[in-house]
């Protein structure tokens, strides 16, 4: 019921007094959180400030009390630096003292030692959260480090994350840097059903720690827009977690009375906590009307509250996939009754929207209410890989409430290159899709090739030899029937070369990324393409047309004045060199792309 206002109410340690805290029934009242920093050597480079540090003060800042947590680190050894306990005043105090031990850096990368020890303990719901910039890699040397690497990745795909989904464990993973093994990371929470987040940058570290952190405590929100934020009659507190720079200036608080508040000044009820990377603000009974905020707000930020009129719906997925529809259920509460009939306001419009990290719209849809109180409605299927967020919205004219949450956007199959390059695995990663209901075509030069069930839900693809010189792509195209719909779903090209280290599927980055569309249910399909390649291929010759047209009437405008240049030798003289500078300019630009091509490990498909 609190969601996360109560959670912050409860964590600032001693001086507040504890409250009851409730929230949607689907979570835990005191989950039991296990965060996991990966301390390799390469996380120098990529958190070279540390952000895992502000990322676990966080942490430990919105964990309720009375919830249970502990932190572990890991590299080539596991290690324990605050063991599982009651989340309290000295817990949170020992929590923010471990900043030096996320920088004592070891070598290599035990994924699945560390997730073992982890949840090693018998319990109830856990949620572990993983926050890796790397892959599997074990200590060793030559094949034999090779084949350890390889099994203990085939272990935590097949073995140790159903395992942990079987004893409720969730995972949550955080991927940060390119170099990570980010199509493990997202099975692994596919599996257990976490979010799988990614974080490109350390400056995105604390978004993405956030968004996990919502997974486990959802919260209802108020709508920050340019600085402001409306608190109506309903609302009991807010806390205000507002993301900014490390030297940005001093933020102010503005009341709907013109009141101003400051770190350094504002009332003893008034909690205030002040990091070179957010600050967290929390006001008990506040005035009804609209706030501000003076200074830099950060695109992450967001006002969550505590209020009897609640916002709910059943747990969002954390995955969602390309090419299917999202269907949404919501509804209003009040002190847990959902608001049906006549307590139900008339004039309540519920919302449902996929939006981008960059607060882009992806996709949207009116809710519409049913006669029990409940308003559903589906949202189009999502275009793009990656992370985003799925946002409810409840509007009456007089009150707002929004419910926020992270999901990850993957394609349904993927594919896998073997060693050697000769054979491509491709398995379904959506969890209704099997050999049945799903066809697969695999293009490569023209030539189509064979694609063979292999199980319930993968198939191999025998690839014929190729020119080691040469990266082709495969092209992947899948078609889906359920519920009497069918979907196609166009899958990035795999890159092929022998002399690329593609361990997994490799995306076509100079091609379009994944495509979805409904295809028509009668016999009308075939022609529909022929006559829309017909028109395509018009098109183009008309405009080829016309601008050879527009070329000779410019040659003839201008032919007076270039005729004496081309009588000159210097003239074809500076040509060829041009020429042949471009030509030169070409050769080294295919040469560096070969290059990257074969050094490069490719995202997942």
């Amino acid at each position: 019921m609190r969601a996360l206002f109560a959670l912050l109410l409860l964590c600032v340690g001693g001086g507040l007094s504890p409250l009851v805290w409730a929230q949607d029934s689907a979570v835990s009242q005191t989950p039991d959180v296990r965060m996991i920093f990966d301390v390799s050597g390469s996380m120098k480079a990529n958190d070279p400030g540390n952000l895992r540090a502000s990322a676990l003060q966080l942490a430990a800042t919105l964990l309720p009390s009375q919830s249970r947590g502990s932190v572990w680190t890991f590299g080539s050894k596991v290690r324990n630096p605050l063991p599982d306990g009651k989340v309290d005043a000295q817990w949170r105090r020992r929590a923010r003292s471990l900043a030096p031990q996320l920088v004592d850096y070891q070598q290599f990368t035990d994924i699945e030692g560390v997730l073992r020890d982890a949840t090693d303990a018998s319990g109830g719901k856990r949620h572990v959260v993983l926050l890796t910039d790397g892959m599997v890699d074990l200590p060793g040397s030559g094949e034999e480090k090779r084949t350890r690497d390889t099994a203990s990745r085939e272990t935590l795909l097949t073995s140790l994350a159903p395992e942990l989904a079987s004893r409720d464990v969730v995972v949550h993973t955080i991927a940060l840097s390119h170099n990570v093994d980010r199509e493990l990371l997202e099975r692994i929470s596919q599996t257990t059903g976490g979010l799988a987040a990614v974080a490109e940058t350390p400056a995105a570290l604390l978004r993405a720690f956030l968004d996990v952190l919502e997974r486990i405590v959802p919260s209802d929100q108020l709508p920050l827009e340019k600085g402001s934020f409306d608190v109506d009659d309903e609302v009991e507190g807010f806390n205000a977690l507002l993301f900014h720079d490390e030297d940005a200036p001093e933020i102010t608080l503005v009341g709907p009375d013109g009141e101003r508040y400051t770190r350094d000044d504002h009332p003893d009820d008034m909690f205030w906590q002040s990091n070179p990377r957010y600050d967290l603000i929390r006001v008990p009974e506040p005035q009804e009307g609209e706030w501000h905020i003076e200074g830099p707000v950060g695109r992450d930020s967001r006002v969550s509250i505590e209020s009897p009129l609640q916002l709910r719906s059943d747990t969002l997925p954390p995955t969602l996939y390309l090419g299917f529809d999202v269907p949404l259920d919501a509804w209003l509460a009040r002190e847990g009754e959902i608001l049906e009939g006549d307590t139900l306001p008339d004039d309540v419009r519920l919302r449902g929207e996929l939006r981008g990290l960059d607060d882009e719209t992806l996709a949207s849809t009116s809710l519409k209410a049913g006669d029990d109180g409940h308003f559903t409605g589906t949202l189009s299927a999502p275009e793009e890989a990656g992370n985003a967020r799925l946002v409810l919205n409840a509007d009456s004219g007089s009150w707002q409430r929004e419910r926020v949450q992270g999901v990850n956007v993957v394609t349904p199959v993927t594919a896998t290159l073997n060693d050697d390059a000769t054979q491509v695995t491709l398995e379904a990663q959506h969890p209704r899709l099997n050999v049945d209901n799903t066809q697969i075509s695999v293009n490569l030069l023209g030539e189509t090739l064979d694609v063979v069930p292999d199980g319930e839900r993968t198939w191999q693809v025998a690839l014929p030899e190729i020119d080691p010189e040469q990266s082709v792509p495969l092209d992947l195209d899948v078609s889906v029937t359920l519920d009497e719909r069918t979907w196609s779903i166009a899958l990035p090209a795999l890159r092929l070369n022998p002399e690329a280290r593609i361990g997994v599927s490799g995306a076509d980055v100079d091609g379009d990324g994944p495509r979805a569309e409904a295809l028509p249910d009668d016999d009308n399909a075939a022609t529909q393409a022929e006559e829309s390649g017909a028109r395509e291929e018009g098109n183009l010759t008309a405009l080829a047309g016309a601008l050879w047209g527009k070329a000779g009437d410019e040659w003839q405008a201008l032919r007076p004045h270039v005729e004496p240049y081309a009588k000159r030798p210097t003239t074809w003289a500076v040509f060829a060199a041009l020429l042949l500078a471009l030509v030169l300019l070409w050769r080294l630009r295919q040469r560096s792309r070969r290059r990257r091509h074969r050094r490069r490990r490719e995202p997942q498909v």
